[in-house]
């Protein structure tokens, strides 16, 4: 269980910054991208996610990720 839970937040960190939420313009809902990809390739321009990332929903989706891990740790028998 200890195991599961170290894994919970290891991989799960890695997911979320390397999928992060996105707004463009800073508004409506966030919406998840690969980091490098681009979210508007028009008329020569490209917008990248890693430009217009929600760093709120970030960090709330970091912290329930991690929380779940540690609790899974800490709270597992020995």
């Amino acid at each position: 269980m200890k195991y599961i839970g170290f894994l919970i937040c290891m991989l799960g960190s890695a997911v979320a910054v390397v999928v992060p939420p996105y707004k463009l313009a800073g508004l409506g809902e966030p919406h998840w991208g690969f980091i490098l990809d681009d979210i508007v390739a028009a008329f020569g321009q490209h917008v990248r996610v890693y430009d217009h990332i929600d760093m709120q929903t970030l960090l709330m989706e970091l912290m329930v990720v991690n929380a779940i891990g540690i609790a899974m740790i800490l709270f597992s028998r020995r």
